[in-house]
């Protein structure tokens, strides 16, 4: 019978699978055919248990039964975009419908499985779910990452780094902001050694690999 598992023990760079439903049967065939291939899920009856010991620090991908006492699959799939937006989402429902499956799907969930679902296709997406939750957890804590490398910056230093970002040289900055290209060149110079990067020209490159924004600010 599989066991309401009250922690995470897995290395921060692994993958975690919860399993999150009230149906004892459904999470003992799931624990025992995830463990066919090696693969100890996480068990939550419900979904207050689930955000009791997951905090988004590490990658996860989820079984998620649509409908449980409480709240439901759909409202914690909603918590979980909140703060943890990279989890990995594969639902299951006996009662799902198209409305509610294309729903869940254009809310970041990868997968919409019906119940009794076929066993192959279970391991299959949960295995599929795995590794998207081990890129999606990589490119979040790159995010962070740049955003904490943001706030390190002089609010003038933001300024000039968003122009950068535009693809302007420090020519056209200088004009832009009145001020001379020797001061600009200083800043980039500052820029550079704060955020610890290669050449100021990386760092603007992975700002716009992993989509976050430079204020524009004064």
């Amino acid at each position: 019978m599989a066991e309401h598992v009250t922690g995470n023990d897995a290395p921060a760079s692994e993958a975690t699978v919860y399993v999150v439903d009230d149906d004892p049967a459904l999470c003992d065939s799931v624990d025992w055919i995830l463990e066919s291939i090696g693969i100890r899920p996480v068990i939550c009856h419900s979904a207050d248990v689930f955000l009791d010991v997951y905090d988004g620090t590490h990658p996860a991908c989820i079984v998620l039964d649509v409908r449980m006492p409480g709240m439901s699959g759909t409202r914690l799939q909603e918590r979980i975009n909140e703060f943890a937006p990279h989890v990995v989402i594969i639902f299951v429902s006996a009662h799902g419908d198209i409305r509610m499956s294309v729903s869940t799907l254009q809310k970041g969930a990868m997968d919409f499985l019906e119940k009794p679902y076929d066993p192959q296709r279970l391991l299959d997406a949960v295995q599929s779910g795995v590794e998207r939750a081990r890129t999606r957890f990589a490119e979040h804590a790159a995010r962070v990452a740049l955003r904490e490398k943001l706030q390190g910056l002089t609010p003038r230093e933001r300024q000039i780094l968003a122009l950068v970002v535009e693809g302007l040289p420090s020519q056209n900055i200088a004009r832009k902001l009145g001020m001379s290209v020797k001061t600009v060149d200083v800043h980039r110079a500052r820029i550079k050694s704060k955020t610890d990067s290669d050449s100021i020209g990386t760092f603007v490159r992975d700002l716009l690999r992993y989509g976050v924004e430079v204020p524009n600010e004064a």
